[in-house]
């Protein structure tokens, strides 16, 4: 679309991409490997839990988008169980941004960090699992980052005992949500809740430990505008006037404790609740697999995991694109999706395997280390069916939603815990990328010299940070937010601030989303492209020159596409003609957003006589857009005006 046709739109809405993620070519965008010389703890390498990616604004520029990676690091000798390092890196090119070496700083290796704003000033913070439990928050504090405090028993005059809530080696890790609608986040450690100052606000359910820790997963599932802790053996409402735990009468269940997920997953009206259909919670215990209602009745299984093993924390997408959800978790020794509809009574839908036994499908997975590793879903494609995302011992995947074809494999070695890929837009591109935790504390375990499932794909040891991207950026958008390890859409705003209770979405109403650890494209077009356009001049156009006949020279900038832009794009002025001379080139200074307009300079020596200027937007082509044939604009007799 040229610059300013038609005058009654901004942008071109048939721009579109066609995502072919058979043509898909992995790629490492960068690698965080260790510290930089020089740092005090340069042997804290290994990283063994869930990142999380939020723009935590250290350019302190609220109009850009930088995001960065927080996780933990801990040393090769002595295993995971060592103190931990807490690191922040660039998420565009996992360069060391921050790192807290001090003792007192030392936090849990193995245990997934969270990020959100806890003070409402605009800026998130950091809280991290302790080396010896309970918990620690980092921030700024004005006088920069810094570990803002400890977490213990406070008596309400300043006074403050260590908690050490949780104790050490477990795995778990915080998540962030207001509690009590007031606008203030409070925090969660098994079934512990914190303010945001770190002080305990109550402990009366105990840590109710299950594995090496539960991940908590909250949410107002009765919709009553209360927020419940839900747990595979009860769920409890957080009564923000006594400030404690209250358990929720209609739960009558009897079923064990386990890792979980809420989300729709089928048409099961609570008789307590008045006959209507809540949301249903999945649960991985003990190796089993099973969706109950919110009043503890079993709807579907017990199904063993195939392969054995205690199985890793659910998530929960439409992996089929039937529009009806299914949940995934990895055992020992296969990732497996689970069906409602894969069932020889009580199904709905018809299971796109033929299975009667719960399962959709199944592939093999190394994880003798811990069986306990999270999944991860995204829609690399945008066809409305999700892919899986999982690293076992020694392979990250991407699994074909509806039969689980491999779609994409890369080395990643690990001795596994919890962790899980999180899918993200780390370097504020506006495209996606999938971040890793990767470590080779406990050598090669065992993998094999290429993959299995995909045997284009050569396993190698490592240990950091890995964030992969397909080197033509062709995945779908995404939202540059992961904040927890239970992450859901609906609970984090894209700067990382934690909504109101009241002002969270039932995720699982809205049936664009009604999942979990699944990132979506937020407000982008998920397969949007981006569209630059120049404009003209039409001249004669007189600038302001120094004596050497220097001149700062403006074009106007659009994106008339479907997709924002990040800053620093190209443009080039030439002299006399498209393929003149170059005179000068500058970066677009700001990312644009759909629709948006900017004004890019640039500095070049005019000749004596006035001369057309033309201008190219991308002039190396390092950009897809939607139009390549409208990236020229002509600046028509320009000449100087001295200054005297």
């Amino acid at each position: 679309m040229p610059y300013g046709i038609p005058t009654d739109r901004v942008n071109d809405p048939a721009c579109e991409r066609f995502i072919d993620i058979e043509a898909i070519t992995p790629a490492v965008q960068c690698r965080w490997t260790g510290p930089p010389e020089g740092d005090p703890r340069p042997n804290e390498i290994q990283v063994m839990a869930t990142p999380v990616v939020v723009d935590l604004d250290l350019d302190a520029d609220g109009s850009t988008l930088a995001p960065s990676i927080a996780f933990t690091s801990f040393p090769t000798v002595g295993s995971y169980r060592q103190p931990g390092v807490l690191r922040v890196i660039d998420g565009a090119t996992c360069e060391q941004q921050l790192s807290f070496p001090d003792p007192a700083d030392a936090t849990m290796g193995p245990a997934s960090v969270a990020v959100g704003d806890l003070d409402g000033d605009g800026r998130p913070e950091i809280v991290a699992q302790g080396h010896d439990g309970g918990l620690k928050a980092f921030g700024d504090d004005g006088t920069g980052w810094r570990r803002l405090w400890t977490s213990g028993r406070c008596d309400g005059s300043g006074g403050r005992t260590a908690d050490n809530i949780g104790g050490q080696d477990e795995w778990g890790g915080p998540s962030i949500h207001d509690l009590d609608d007031d606008g203030v986040p409070e925090l969660i450690l098994g079934a512990v809740v914190y303010d945001r100052d770190g002080c305990v606000v109550t402990e009366s359910l105990g840590y109710r430990g299950y594995s090496q820790g539960v991940v908590p997963v909250l949410a107002d599932v009765d919709e009553d505008g209360r927020v419940e802790l839900v747990m595979g053996d009860g769920i409890w409402e957080f009564d923000g006037g006594a400030r404690d735990w209250v358990a929720e009468a209609w739960f009558t269940g009897s079923t064990a404790r386990g890792q979980v997920a809420v989300a729709e997953l089928g048409d099961f009206p609570l008789a307590s609740l008045g006959g209507m259909d809540f949301p249903e919670v999945a649960v991985i215990s003990g190796g089993q697999a099973r969706v109950q209602t919110l009043e503890g009745t079993i709807v579907f299984g017990p199904v063993a995991i195939p392969g054995g093993g205690t199985g890793g924390a659910p998530t929960v997408a439409d992996f089929d694109g039937d529009g009806r959800r299914e949940f995934a978790s990895a055992g020992g020794s296969a990732y497996v999706v689970f069906d409602l509809d894969c069932q020889s009574a009580g199904a709905t839908g018809t299971c796109g395997s033929a299975r009667t036994d719960g399962v959709l499908w199944t592939q093999p997975s190394q994880d003798g280390s811990s069986n306990v590793t999270g999944s991860s879903v995204f829609d690399f494609d945008a066809d409305g069916a999700a892919e899986a995302v999982y690293a076992d011992e020694c392979f990250l995947r991407i699994y074909d939603g509806a039969d689980g074809t491999v779609r994409y494999s890369a080395a990643r070695s690990s001795g596994t815990t919890y962790e899980n890929p999180v899918i993200v837009d780390v370097d504020g591109d506006f495209h996606s990328e999938i971040v890793s935790a990767v470590n080779d504390y406990a050598g090669t375990l065992g993998c094999p010299g290429t993959d299995p499932l995909r045997p284009t794909t050569s396993f190698e040891t490592n240990h950091g940070i890995v964030v992969l991207r397909d080197e033509l950026d062709r995945w779908a958008a995404s939202r540059p937010v992961w904040n927890q390890h239970a992450y859901a859409v609906t609970h984090v705003s894209d700067d990382g601030a934690i909504p109101r209770s009241s002002a969270v979405a039932a995720n699982w109403r809205d049936a664009s989303l009604n999942n979990f650890r699944q990132n979506v494209q937020g407000d982008l077009d998920a397969r949007g492209l981006a569209d630059l356009t120049a404009a003209s001049e039409a001249g004669p156009l007189r600038v302001l020159c120094e004596a050497d006949r220097s001149a700062t020279l403006p074009v106007q900038i659009c994106n008339r596409g479907t997709l924002p832009l990040a800053a620093g794009t190209e443009i080039a002025f030439r002299l006399g003609a498209v393929d003149g001379p170059e005179l000068c080139r500058a970066p677009v200074p700001v990312a644009l957003t759909v629709g948006m307009c900017t004004e890019v300079t640039c500095t070049g020596v005019l000749p004596d006589d006035a001369v057309d200027l033309f201008v190219e937007v991308d002039p190396d082509g390092l950009e897809e857009e939607c139009w390549e044939g409208n990236n020229f604009a002509t600046l028509r007799m320009v000449s100087c005006e001295t200054v005297e």
